[in-house]
């Protein structure tokens, strides 16, 4: 009866180990670990020194990560923007890639919300008026618009190494 309870405990022992060590559920776990790192959107930070620009945009705190707005800013990027401006290339206005990593966001928000001003009276956007045959109308956005399309700009230049 002892020699029984033995092996009993011997062939649970033996099962325990052959499951704990099954190659699928390793390969599954490594599996679900890659899927969660390619679904973890990676930003950068943005550029917190350098010119504001002319607005009322005088501050910006960056929040959290939102793919919603981030996908609304791709949607008005498409129809407000694209017009004049590729992400990779220039058009009628400079390329945009890289743009906020060179500017600050109160500057490209200003440029959004204020136009007008801004490349009426700052040095950054006048050098960049000089470039291009036509200078960038309003677009007529509200800050919320204009964040969402700061924030798709900002996921898409942490693509760009």
């Amino acid at each position: 009866m002892k020699r029984l309870y033995v092996l009993f405990g011997v062939c649970l022992l033996a099962t325990v180990i052959a499951c704990n060590n099954d190659p699928k559920t390793k390969d599954a776990e490594k599996q679900q670990e890659l899927e969660e790192e390619r679904n973890e959107v990676v930003v950068h930070d943005y550029l917190k020194e350098g010119n504001k620009g002319i607005g009322s945009i005088k501050s910006f705190t960056q929040s959290a990560f939102d793919q919603a707005i981030v996908d609304e800013g791709n949607k008005l990027f498409i129809v407000k923007c694209t017009m004049c401006h590729e992400y990779g290339e220039d058009k009628l206005g400079p390329a945009l890639k890289g743009v906020t990593k060179k500017r600050t966001p109160e500057w490209i928000l200003n440029l959004l919300l204020n136009t007008e001003e801004m490349f009426e009276k700052d040095p950054d956007a006048l050098a960049i008026k000089d470039d291009f045959p036509s200078m960038m109308v309003s677009l007529g956005l509200n800050e919320l618009e204009a964040k969402s399309i700061l924030e798709y700009l900002r996921q898409e230049d942490a693509k760009v190494k």
